[in-house]
């Protein structure tokens, strides 16, 4: 397990709210000449290509915030210069800031439960699994029928969605809208054979 520090505007990078966006990552990424979206390892990772003693470093967006695992001392330097740009701050795991200049981290200042619950968030899983979706029988404007024998319309269908689960979107003859989990939609397309009996 390495060691990673974040950029943050909350008070502690345990917290939530006060979040980075994503849309905000994407936007700074693609606006600055030394970073570049690597796709195949996540919508959010960036590679930075400035003076570095690691191959390759990185960064990531994740749950509101931005973060490098075990950044040296350049990629620390360019994560400062990134916090500003988000009025934010770059926080180590343990809570302490950095301030950049070659300055040692400022120590946090937390209680004995704010350690420990800083210790634990350590373990939060840091990416999102990968979801690998089966293709579906159906698409936006096929029939469908529920397990119940109602039949729908498919009107979106988002696989990103819910965090990779994916939601498939119908609305019934009523007007009704509904959303299944793509993961376990128990819907069936209604085939014309079936649409022709009922006329």
């Amino acid at each position: 397990m390495g060691y990673d520090l974040h950029i943050t505007r909350r008070k502690d990078w345990p917290d939530t709210g006060n979040d980075i966006s994503a849309k905000e990552w994407l936007a700074y990424v693609r606006g600055d000449s030394e970073m570049s979206l690597q796709p195949q390892n996540g919508p959010y990772f960036a590679q930075w290509n400035g003076p570095s003693t690691h191959n390759g470093p990185w960064l990531d967006w994740q749950d509101g915030q931005i973060y490098a695992k075990n950044p040296d001392s350049t990629l620390i330097e360019k994560m400062i210069a990134i916090a500003r740009q988000f009025d934010a701050k770059v926080q180590g795991d343990d809570g302490e800031i950095y301030s950049g200049g070659g300055r040692s981290p400022r120590p946090a200042t937390l209680s004995l439960g704010e350690r420990v619950a800083r210790w634990f968030g350590r373990f939060r899983p840091r990416r999102p699994v990968k979801i690998e979706h089966t293709p579906l029988p159906f698409g936006v404007g096929s029939r469908v029928r529920d397990t119940w024998g109602n039949e729908h319309t498919v009107i979106q269908v988002d696989p990103q969605a819910e965090h990779g689960l994916g939601v498939i979107r119908t609305r019934r003859a009523d007007g009704t809208e509904h959303s299944h989990a793509m993961i376990a939609h128990g819907l069936i397309p209604v085939s014309r054979k079936d649409e022709s009996q009922r006329h």
